[in-house]
């Protein structure tokens, strides 16, 4: 709980700082994009499904893809979300008395994420935005020697971030992001409360469509390239 308290402290300052809305963005809070991403894990845990029969796992890297986005509610709101599917590479050693067998495989990892953020502009090109979101994470990974590594639960995290456009057509964006399963343990089977950090550049080649790239840390890192199609007033239309 104490975990949550920075947070939620700098939520509360930013709605009642006085005279830093003077007017609404001019960034857009509604868009819709597309991520391929890379993505390294490096998890690991050991089961005994049988008598006398360990089985023990090691997660390295994969790849996936995600859809996420935004909806503007008036000037101030917004309702978003991420959806993120990925296949991440496995390996196994099975040890029982009839010697050691080890085994690669992959697993899917499944994360989704729907959020209700506020924004407010604190310069003219300078946004801070704060977070609740309903958190969810799923790890799927089958059986080698009937062991049952399978997790899955969701909670309520808070995100704190910031979009910066230094020049149009740029954007640059970050966040930090607490989240209740945010680190997963494979030896007991649960999920830990965690926080993870975020970086990403934007350019918008056209007026609603922009590249991107970025980088999120936690416990599963991964650096995506995304393409956004926006709907609303952006940088490049300074």
């Amino acid at each position: 709980m104490t975990r949550r308290r920075p947070l939620l402290s700098l939520v509360a300052a930013v709605a009642v700082t006085p005279g830093l809305a003077a007017k609404a963005s001019e960034l857009s809070y509604t868009y819709v994009d597309f991520q391929a991403f890379s993505a390294e894990s490096d998890l690991s845990g050991a089961q005994v499904p049988v008598p006398g029969q360990t089985v023990a796992v090691q997660t390295t890297d994969g790849d996936g893809i995600s859809i996420g986005g935004s909806m503007s509610i008036g000037e101030r709101f917004y309702v978003g979300g991420r959806f993120r599917t990925s296949i991440i590479d496995v390996g196994a050693v099975v040890t029982n008395p009839f010697g050691v067998t080890e085994a690669d495989d992959n697993f899917d990892l499944i994360q989704s994420r729907f959020a209700f953020g506020y924004y407010r502009e604190l310069t003219e090109n300078f946004d801070l935005t704060v977070e609740l979101s309903l958190d969810s994470t799923e790890y799927d990974f089958g059986s080698f020697a009937g062991e049952n590594f399978d997790m899955r639960d969701e909670g309520v995290g808070a995100r704190v971030g910031f979009r910066w456009n230094p020049r149009a057509p740029f954007e640059l964006y970050g966040f930090a992001h607490h989240s209740p399963v945010g680190k997963a343990d494979l030896a007991m089977g649960t999920f830990e409360a965690d926080t993870s950090a975020g970086l990403g550049a934007m350019w918008y080649f056209f007026d609603d469509l922009g590249i991107g790239v970025d980088y999120v840390s936690g416990d599963v890192e991964s650096v995506s390239f995304s393409m956004r199609f926006s709907f609303g007033d952006l940088a490049l239309r300074r």
